[in-house]
């Protein structure tokens, strides 16, 4: 929903006032009352606002994910909640289940169900003005992968503990892997966790989750999401080949289908470049014209698809996810 932008207040007139007024008669006067200005807020306090939000809606969705819950159902009740509350969306919200690691959010009547024996993880996004927040936790039905879930978030509490400025992004990634390994599990080597900017989801520095011969050091005044990835698999993921997932890309062709241009225009009002679900556009585009749209979008090149990411059929994969912001000497969790 685009949020209405309010119209400037009109100016009263004296116009059939019946009143003359002379030159002889004595003026006072009059200032005209100004509207206050919006305070500026900084952009950490958007950052710990998008957390706040970030945070509550998790702990709540967490609640209501159940065997016998549609994951349909929880992706739409999240991002009800996270405008509900102020928010907006920094990305879909994911309810990846068993093998499946990251990118699934639900289509159009997906009738996925959780159901016993399950692992489920829920990852979502808030930003306040471009401003991110993402996190991400992980609930079994299993009681034998109660182990794989520890794995993750341990991980991710003892790789938050090492972070101060000028740390270096590899010895995150050993006390990652070697945390993962200590339970018996597999790190996964090709998902990480990345820097955050205003509108910008995945930056230029990311987070290994594996050790790594060289790093990247991290700053004073910088954002990250750190997400931690156990799996009794491969420790790879792959592409499925299921795309439920897109952003909009900085680029400019001509487009022949009405769709497409539909949907640039609404991505472009509403998301930015930040990444929207195919769900989404469903609730404002025509099944014909969607479908017709995003070939045209994605041939293209003018939507970036993100594939559903899983490791080997069988295997289970946990997650664990905070934000912070790089401090003088530390840092500060906005998930938490």
């Amino acid at each position: 929903m685009t949020r209405p932008t309010p119209s400037s207040e009109e100016t009263p007139t004296s116009e059939g006032s019946g009143e003359k007024q002379t030159d002889t008669q004595p003026k006072s006067p009059v200032s005209e009352p100004k509207e206050a200005e919006p305070e500026e807020i900084d952009p950490e306090e958007k950052y710990r606002q998008a957390g706040k939000i970030a945070s509550q809606v998790r702990d709540e969705i967490a609640s209501k994910i159940k065997i016998g819950a549609r994951a349909f159902d929880l992706c739409e009740a999240a991002e009800a909640r996270i405008l509900e509350l102020g928010g907006r969306l920094a990305f879909p919200t994911n309810i990846s289940i068993n093998e499946v690691a990251a990118h699934y959010s639900s289509p159009e009547n997906d009738a996925t169900i959780i159901e016993e024996g399950d692992i489920v993880k829920l990852d979502l996004g808030v930003h306040i003005d471009g401003y991110i927040a993402d996190t991400a936790l992980t609930i079994s039905f299993n009681p034998e992968l109660e182990k794989l879930v520890k794995a993750s978030r341990e991980a991710l509490d003892k790789a938050l503990e090492l972070i101060k400025p000028k740390a270096n992004s590899k010895d995150l990634g050993k006390i990652i892997e070697d945390t993962i390994r200590g339970y018996g599990y597999r790190p996964i080597r090709d998902l990480s966790g990345h820097q955050l900017d205003e509108f910008v989801l995945h930056g230029p520095k990311t987070l290994p989750n594996i050790a790594v011969p060289h790093g990247v050091s991290l700053e004073e005044g910088e954002a990250y999401a750190l997400e931690t990835f156990a799996s009794t698999g491969s420790g790879s993921v792959h592409d499925t080949g299921q795309y439920l997932i897109f952003s909009l890309q900085p680029v400019r062709k001509p487009l022949r289908n009405r769709g497409a241009r539909d949907i640039v225009r609404l991505v472009a009002r509403e998301f930015k470049s930040l990444p929207f679900s195919r769900r989404y556009l469903s609730k404002h585009i025509p099944k014909l014209s969607l479908a017709l749209g995003l070939r045209e979008l994605t041939t293209k090149s003018v939507l970036r698809q993100y594939s559903v990411l899983a490791d080997t059929k069988g295997s289970h994969v946990s997650q664990a996810e905070h934000t912070f912001l790089i401090t003088s000497d530390g840092i500060e969790i906005t998930t938490s």
